[in-house]
């Protein structure tokens, strides 16, 4: 199996890592170097499973800051999205990485405080984190069924809605254009 870490390079599992917040051991090799173009890489890798098909990997603050954003959730189910949000904004705070944490408050901006910008945010910044684990000539697909790219896939279609809710339909519409070509 293929795994690339968040600026496209070839990795062993084995052998380098995926450390929360793309870290290296002391004395290890040095800073990772910015991808082509200027973008900075991620703390999110990627995974080939097969062929064409790929999935995102996540740093492992995501598993251990689970409990919290389930509790998260179980607040705003309970009917208080104020508190549900201050338990969400204190999971990114173990784990900025967390594409879960951010579609959720992106929901919870829509749904509850009814307010596209600030959801928009939040899409949005859970795009870019997913997007920078993607190589500049990335042709493969990211099936939405796979769990790992589910959050990934929420975010594009959140950050879309919120596009066009605000006016700007031609960015969302080159975003629809991405979200189909991955699936």
């Amino acid at each position: 199996m293929t795994q690339t870490n968040g600026d496209g390079r070839r990795h062993e599992p084995s052998k380098r890592p995926n450390r929360p917040g793309g870290k290296r051991r002391p004395g290890g090799p040095g800073p990772r170097r910015p991808r082509p173009g200027g973008a900075k890489p991620g703390p999110i890798g990627l995974r080939q499973v097969e062929g064409d098909v790929f999935e995102l990997v996540h740093p492992a603050c995501v598993e251990e800051t689970d409990l919290d954003y389930q509790e998260g959730l179980e607040i705003w189910k309970a009917g208080d999205p104020e508190e549900a949000r201050d338990a969400l904004r204190f999971v990114l705070e173990g784990c900025s990485a967390n594409l879960w944490v951010h579609v959720a408050l992106g929901d919870l901006a829509l749904k509850e405080f009814r307010d596209p910008r600030l959801a928009q945010g939040h899409y949005g910044y859970a795009f870019e984190l997913a997007h920078r684990a993607l190589p500049p000539d990335f042709r493969g697909r990211l099936p939405r069924d796979r769990d790992a790219n589910r959050p990934f896939h929420d975010a594009l279609q959140g950050l879309i809605a919120c596009l066009r809710a605000v006016g700007e339909g031609r960015e969302a519409d080159g975003l629809q254009t991405l979200l189909e070509r991955l699936r």
